[in-house]
């Protein structure tokens, strides 16, 4: 009896119920012809075997979705170039658990554009912690995949300007720039005269602490923003900029400005009364805001969620008072050494008409919530 062909495996492959997940998982374990068969239905692959690689991705020619979280090679990158042409998401955050190894034969920009050229349908693209990755292969990424929509660079610390200005011209709804730390006020200036201003959502520049006023500024023009994150951005952030920022960005809906030390109870009047969609702010770390602040947010109809973590110019009573008339409000982080500090018969939680607003305590935070 000759053996099967692989147009006849496809077929028992195919006849296989989709909901009879053991039968599908046992099938590529028989032999390397019958995974070869399987892999051509493959879809999805998440792996933390990078070695198994040159194995499965020559028959993936249907991959839609990739991630690996482990170090690669250019050689892995090539033949996913080469195999999935298909792919729509490509997950390479890396794993930083203390066995990885990061680095030495981690992926480069060479490895990014063959990617990118092969794969032009890509949507989403996350490379959290990729530490070789540069602007050539995120300039690539940006000019050859027209439908990108999600980028996430966390880390990415050779990223510069360059890459800004090519991605200021995407379609990207989510950004996250966290930990770029060669990213200056040139760069937003890029992201805010590109097409990207009609479309960005999501921005994250978290600890981005080459920027300032001067380049916060221009993100006035970014009217569809729903999410900022400007924590940990520096020194050079200052009520100048947040209050002229937040004239415009009326869509806001989360908006993290922790541990900007120059931001006071100036830009959080012109939140309260500007930005009517808030859900939640995160104010962790600014020391200079006091009780009228805080009173900024009274009878805010959306807020739910609001930390105040390492803030301690305030009261309980004006938390309070405050907390009280936020009828959506269902979140409260707060220092223990605030003034007049809770009573301790209401300890986790402030009831808010019929509802509960749950309240953390801590006595010191560094918290950075995103």
């Amino acid at each position: 009896m000759e053996p099967l062909g692989d147009d006849e495996l496809l077929y028992i492959f195919d006849k296989i119920p989709y909901y009879d997940m053991q039968d599908k998982r046992s099938f590529p374990q028989v032999s390397k012809q019958f995974m070869k068969v399987a892999c051509i239905r493959l879809y999805l692959l998440n792996t933390c075997f990078p070695d198994m690689l040159f194995d499965i991705l020559p028959s993936c020619s249907n991959m839609r979705y990739f991630s690996c979280s482990k170090p690669l090679s250019n050689a892995h990158l090539k033949l996913l170039a080469q195999s999935c042409p298909k792919l729509l998401s490509l997950g390479l955050s890396l794993d930083l658990d203390p066995s990885s190894e990061p680095g030495e034969f981690d992926i480069i920009d060479d490895g990014l554009c063959l990617v990118a050229n092969a794969c032009s349908h890509l949507r989403k693209v996350y490379l959290r912690w990729r530490l070789d990755v540069g602007d050539t292969g995120i300039v690539s990424l940006a000019t050859s995949c027209k439908n990108l929509i999600h980028l996430h660079l966390e880390g990415c610390v050779h990223v510069t300007d360059e890459s800004l200005k090519a991605i200021g011209e995407t379609g990207v709804r989510d950004l996250s720039l966290v930990g770029c730390c060669l990213v200056t006020d040139l760069g937003l200036e890029y992201l805010a005269n590109g097409d990207l201003k009609k479309c960005l959502q999501k921005l994250n520049l978290s600890k981005s602490d080459k920027i300032s006023d001067h380049g916060i500024i221009h993100l006035q023009q970014m009217v569809g923003l729903t999410e900022l994150n400007l924590s940990k951005c520096g020194f050079n952030v200052t009520d100048s900029a947040i209050v002229t920022l937040f004239t415009q960005l009326v869509n806001i809906e989360i908006l993290d400005l922790s541990w900007l030390i120059n931001v006071t109870d100036i830009s959080l009047l012109t939140i309260g009364s500007k930005c009517l969609k808030l859900q939640k702010i995160y104010l962790s770390g600014c020391e200079a805001i006091t009780a009228e602040g805080l009173r900024a947010f009274t009878g805010h109809e959306t807020l739910k969620r609001l930390s105040l973590f390492s803030c301690y110019n305030f009261s309980w009573e004006d938390v309070e008072s405050v907390a009280l008339t936020c009828m959506k409000l269902e979140y409260l982080g707060l220092m223990k050494s605030i003034k007049t500090p809770m009573p301790e018969a209401s300890f986790d939680y402030l009831q808010i008409e019929r509802r509960f607003c749950g309240i953390d305590w801590d006595e010191d935070s560094d918290y950075l919530f995103w």
